[in-house]
Order: structure tokens, then sequence, then C-alpha cells
């Protein structure tokens, strides 16, 4: 019996793929807008133009193309990959899989260095990976990720030369090249016992002041961002999936997937997750801590608050106001600063260090973001965590 069992391990470790074969088959669907088209212009504003152009070697847009190509070449460890089936919906079986990449959210910024005369252009792009169930058209899981693009230019970034710039990122560089890595991080399953997501986002009229002018006319899109920015760093830290949160797009728990290949809307339903989480975005604050003849030192803070619960059973895990300070050199003479982009920066850093200080909280970080004692709700938040993986 014993020498059964060693041919049996031998055979299955001289033919990995029998292993292989065990895992999750997964349906690749392309790319997608978790928005409809009219809001594009405020949230895809760039690669909604984008996708208007062909590859002629694929006969699908340049995104999709290039996203296609990094998912056939890709090895995800836990996870078959079908992309032989592409849009070919009708062949998918009963209760089929299916992952998307879809945009949810992109910006551009840029700023003019007085030191070097240089304009430096920012462009972010945030994504959400998306599992489910293509009968019941539940969504079964979501991975969020992003990517930046710098730039830098003599002249001002205008509509023409920054659309030039992402498109030359897109066709020659490699946007989703950790796409598979980051789907590695995650065991993704049929269905989940538990969830969590962010189920509120709220921002505070002092916030607004010091965000870019007009930006309460798009509050749902700002919320969206806040919401995808803490939500990657808490599923990056804990490789956790996370019930995305869709602020103005999302009716009924329902989220339109705008399929661009194709051209078609889908509507998937999103779960309502067992853990809550609300963030309350207070406002942010610019102090001058040191000055010299050349530059000068301002501490640039956000204050945010968090509340992690689960209403069912009435109970709360975290509730508390957070602070985060960061350090930024500004030359002396320079005038349209984009603090926004300084703001967003340290906020994106708050919730990267609230991520990291769950499993092992750092006691200077905990001194300088609140002057309550955490650390036993920390505790209380990882335990949570482990119950969503």
């Amino acid at each position: 019996m014993k020498i059964n069992y060693i041919i049996l391990f031998l055979f299955v470790l001289l033919n990995p793929s029998l292993a292989y074969s065990q895992n999750l088959t997964v349906f690749y669907s392309g790319f997608s807008f978790s928005n409809l088209y009219e809001s594009n212009q405020s949230q895809a504003k760039f690669t909604s133009t984008l996708i208007k152009e062909k590859n002629p070697e694929t006969n699908i847009d340049i995104i999709s193309s290039k996203l296609l190509k990094k998912v056939r070449n890709s090895n995800f460890r836990n996870i078959n990959i079908d992309t032989n089936n592409l849009l070919e919906w009708s062949k998918y079986p009963d209760n089929a899989i299916v992952m998307s990449v879809a945009l949810q959210h992109e910006e551009f910024t840029q700023e003019l260095n007085y030191n070097t005369n240089v304009y430096s252009g920012f462009y972010d792009a945030y994504f959400q990976i998306l599992f489910f169930d293509f009968s019941s058209k539940n969504l079964i899981a979501s991975i969020p990720f992003d990517f930046e693009i710098p730039m830098f230019s003599e002249t001002s970034f205008d509509r023409n030369e920054i659309l030039s710039r992402i498109k030359d990122f897109y066709l020659n560089d490699d946007p989703f090249g950790d796409l598979d890595q980051t789907i590695n991080q995650y065991a993704i399953k049929q269905k989940y016992q538990n969830k969590i997501g962010v189920t509120n986002v709220s921002i505070q009229d002092l916030a607004f002041e010091e965000m870019p002018s007009g930006s309460k006319n798009y509050e749902n899109s700002y919320k969206n961002l806040i919401a995808q920015t803490f939500s990657k760093r808490l599923s990056l830290h804990h490789n956790i999936a996370i019930v995305p949160y869709m602020e103005g797009q999302a009716i009924g728990r329902t989220m339109k997937l705008v399929f661009v290949e194709v051209d078609e809307i889908y509507s998937i339903t999103i779960p309502s997750p067992d853990f809550h989480i609300n963030l309350n975005l207070k406002g942010f604050k610019k102090v001058l801590a040191k000055a010299t003849d050349v530059e000068e030192l301002y501490l640039y803070g956000s204050f945010v608050d968090i509340k992690i619960f689960q209403p069912d059973l009435n109970e709360i895990y975290f509730n508390e106001g957070l602070r985060g300070i960061t350090k930024i050199k500004i030359p002396i003479g320079q005038v349209d600063i984009n603090d926004w982009r300084k703001y967003y920066y340290n906020m994106e850093i708050l919730f990267d260090n609230f991520s990291k200080n769950i499993i092992k909280p750092d006691k200077k970080w905990l001194k300088e973001t609140t002057k309550n004692k955490i650390k036993k709700d920390l505790k209380k938040v990882n335990a949570v965590i482990q119950t969503v993986k």
C-alpha cells in the first residue's frame, strides 16, 4: 500500500499539469468600464477616447489588445484562465466564473517646478479585477489595482499631449505588468463565506476647500477614488478580495459593466459585505515648518475617520479619527502649487500605514496618528481580516 502512495506521488510530481488542472477555471471576458459612457467624461475621459483606435492585428481596441496579450502570457498559479472563448459568451458553461478588468476612475494633474522650469504631470488609472458568476451575474470577488504614469515637459500639458503620452505608455510599456502577480496573491474561490468592503464615504465641506476647483460637482467620483485608495491598501497588505464601492453607479446593489469589445452592458449584482467600512474625510491642512533662502518645508496633513463594523451583530471593531502627516519641500517663489496632489499622496500613505499596522502596530506610528489607544482595536480588525480570506 505504501508503494502505491509513492507511485501516485511521483506520478503527480512528474505531471504538474495534473495538479494545475485542479485549479478553478476562469473565463476571461475582456476589458470593461465599471460605469456608463455618460459618466466617462468625468471618470474615464482619456481611455474612452483611446479605445476608439483599433489594433489591426487583433481588430480590437489598443488597450484591450494589450490587456489580452498580458493575460495570455501570464502564469496564474491559482486559476486556469480561458481566453479562447473571449466574448463568445454562449460557449460559457452554467455557473462559469468570468473575469474582467474594469476601469473605474482616471485623472491627470500637473505642476510647474520653478527650480527646473519643467512641468511634472501624473496620470493615474484605477481598476478593479472582477470575478463573477456568469449565469447569476453575481459578483464573487474584486481586487483593486492601479498604476501611475509620470510625465515631464517644458510646456504645460494639453489634452492632445496627455493622450499621446498615455497611448505611448500602453503601446510601448507594460501597464499591466503586475496583473498576474496581483492575482496570484489571492485564493480565488467559487464562494466566500464572509466579505468586507467600503459601504459609505463622506467628504466634509472643509475637505472640499482644499480639493480641485469644481470637485464638489464630481463628488461621487471622488468618493469612489477615496474608497478605491483605501481598498487597494487593505487588499494589498492582507491578500483579501474587497467588495467594491460604487457611489453613484450602483443602483440596488447592481454595477453596470460596459464591455469595450462588444459595446454591451451587463448588470452585475454586488453582494452586501458582512463587515462594513465607513470613511469620513474631515479635511486637509498645510503648515509651514521651516524655511531657507531656497525652499520651504511644509507639513501636509489629512484627517480621516475610519469605522469597521458588523451591522448584523451590531458589533463595532474600530472607530477612530486618524491623521497622516508628510513633509514636502517647495522652492521659494513657486506659485500655482498643486496642493491636491500632495494631500492625496498624504492620504494614500495614511491608508497604507493603517493597513500595515493592523498586523504589527508600530509604537511611533500609533503615537503620531492618534492620541487614543487603538492597539487592541487593531487586533480586533486583524481578527476580522482572517475571517474574510
